[in-house]
């Protein structure tokens, strides 16, 4: 079924991708015409355009060094040609307004706003934005939050919890990334360390290779570090990212509740893409609840921000999301905020808390361009 998913998924984005390809080249092959950089273009564009579909195919195995290269160059070249193809389609609505309404004047067509000038400008401002992109994706923020939860029993308790959702180690996030983030997480004295889904990007083979996981070996945490699978997960193999990551320290929960100290519960679910790709459903939230301690505060986390009215009349205290990235690329941000009740931030609703995290890495492109990356820590008090 995963395999089957996974090959019309991958036939589908090609034709798309190919389609595009040639409208965007097509564009660049008219505004070049006529001059030395046409045939360069010709070849540089196809060549380049090809090492995101190969390197989709390639870091599905075992990737070496090569497919690594190649992988991270079309991964880039991904978000190149996605503000290269938002210029060209801008350029061709102009066209259209001026071949009915001539707005502007032969001197500009000719000149400034010729069609060679123009796919310069368009070169430019791909490039400007994706390096800035990229370099954003790099800087990971701090964002900090205070939480209040009512709770039944025991004194008041203050707890520092650190959230990091979204990581999606893999062939382009690697050991730099994983080394950075526990340094991160490690200068916030955490009581308790979460992953809140997509730790591994689809392919668990080059985290299990380059020993990724030994970085999580040193994560300081009072209580203990836990995550939850994403969707990422299941599209790889949930249970071989589970068993590794536990021998480093890390405990995936899934569909099951934990207590901690007699303090509060966290609960983990499966991520609601489980079904599509390894067949089986995820626990209802009602019978994940037959373990709970009501006496004691719960903090839920579900990788994607879904099912709100039920968490609220279950009377969870604080839900924690992530899988929308805020859109990382803009102006994905306009759809992801149309798609989900709460695609990023804290909101309240009831006595439940709801917080859904833009990520800590990137999915596709490393690259940012409508956000940053963030570390949640999250202030809690239990009062």
């Amino acid at each position: 079924m995963k395999h089957t998913v996974m090959f019309i998924f991958i036939i589908v984005v090609t034709l798309i991708y190919g389609a595009v390809s040639w409208y965007v080249f097509s564009r660049g092959v008219r505004a070049l015409e006529g001059t030395v950089y046409l045939r360069i273009f010709k070849w540089s564009f196809w060549l380049i355009a090809a090492t995101f579909i190969i390197g989709q195919v390639l870091e599905r195995g075992n990737p070496g060094l090569f497919a690594r290269v190649i992988t991270h160059i079309g991964s880039v070249w991904l978000a190149f040609f996605f503000y290269l193809l938002l210029f060209v389609v801008i350029v061709d609505i102009f066209r259209i307004f001026q071949h009915f309404f001539n707005i502007f004047p032969a001197s500009l067509t000719s000149g400034l706003l010729s069609g060679n000038m123009l796919f310069v400008y368009a070169l430019s401002f791909a490039f400007m934005v994706t390096v800035g992109g990229y370099i954003n994706a790099r800087i990971p923020k701090i964002k900090e939050i205070d939480i209040t939860i009512d709770k039944k029993q025991g004194e008041n308790r203050k707890l520092k919890i650190v959230l990091a959702t979204d990581v999606h180690l893999g062939v382009i996030l690697g050991n730099r990334r994983a080394e950075k983030l526990v340094e991160q997480i490690n200068q916030q004295n955490a009581d308790i360390v979460l992953f809140g889904g997509d730790l591994v990007d689809h392919n668990p083979i080059p985290v299990v290779k380059n020993n990724i996981g030994g970085h999580f070996e040193t994560i300081k945490s009072r209580f203990g570090v836990f995550a939850i699978t994403g969707n990422h997960e299941f599209i790889g193999n949930a249970d071989v990212s589970a068993d590794y990551f536990l021998k480093h320290g890390v405990k995936y929960l899934r569909d099951t509740i934990i207590t901690i100290e007699n303090i509060l519960q966290i609960a983990g679910r499966e991520d609601k893409e489980k079904l599509r790709f390894a067949g089986l459903e995820r626990k209802p939230l009602e019978d994940l609840q037959k373990d709970r301690d009501e006496k004691l505060p719960l903090i839920l986390l579900d990788h994607q921000p879904v099912e709100y009215a039920q968490v609220e009349n279950n009377g969870i205290g604080l839900m924690l999301s992530g899988h929308t990235h805020k859109g990382q690329l803009w102006p994905f941000g306009f759809f992801t905020n149309l798609l989900y009740e709460n695609h990023y931030g804290l909101i309240k609703k009831g006595s439940t808390w709801f917080y859904t995290s833009s990520g800590y890495g990137t999915w596709g492109p490393p690259v940012r361009t409508s956000n940053r990356p963030e570390l949640v820590v999250i202030n809690l008090t239990l009062e």
